[in-house]
């Protein structure tokens, strides 16, 4: 296992699920990818995208690329390749394109373990993005317990 992918919307569930991505990549010596998906303009309707709007998209997206530069920062200081990428579009569909494009061998993401209306309302970017992979996920709820640190 050469590459991991662990896709990030900075949630408990994303830190928690990081972590174990750390850890297997560690384990394993594999390059870990940190990815986000930035917001769109709302709702894919380019009226309601105003400057406003266009300048929140930006500062979110910004603030990301920092935050992610910062724990590739950390990790390498610890001895792990890494790096990271922020991508913009519908989250699952980014998180298997951009898998695919980098040859990920592994995706390991967060569940928010929604059920009942909130997932239908919702849906699941896990669900979407293990039905769709090319690549084996592992998917980590939030509580579960550690693996390989």
């Amino acid at each position: 296992m050469k590459r991991i992918m662990c896709p990030t919307d900075f949630s408990d569930a994303a830190e928690h699920a990081q972590s174990q991505a750390v850890g297997l990549a560690r384990a394993l010596g594999a390059e870990l990818l940190l990815l986000h998906v930035a917001t769109e303009a709302p709702l894919g309707n380019t009226a309601l995208y105003t400057p406003e709007v266009r300048r929140v998209i930006e500062s979110e997206r910004k603030w990301a690329e920092e935050a992610l530069a910062a724990r590739v920062k950390m990790l390498a200081a610890e001895g792990l390749t890494a790096r990271s990428a922020v991508r913009s579009g519908a989250a699952w569909q980014e998180i298997v394109d951009a898998a695919t494009e980098e040859k990920a061998d592994l995706i390991v993401m967060g569940t928010h373990g929604r059920t009942g209306l909130d997932r239908a309302l919702l849906g699941s970017v896990a669900e979407r993005v293990v039905r769709a992979a090319a690549c084996p996920v592992l998917t980590v709820r939030l509580g579960a317990r550690s693996g390989p640190a």
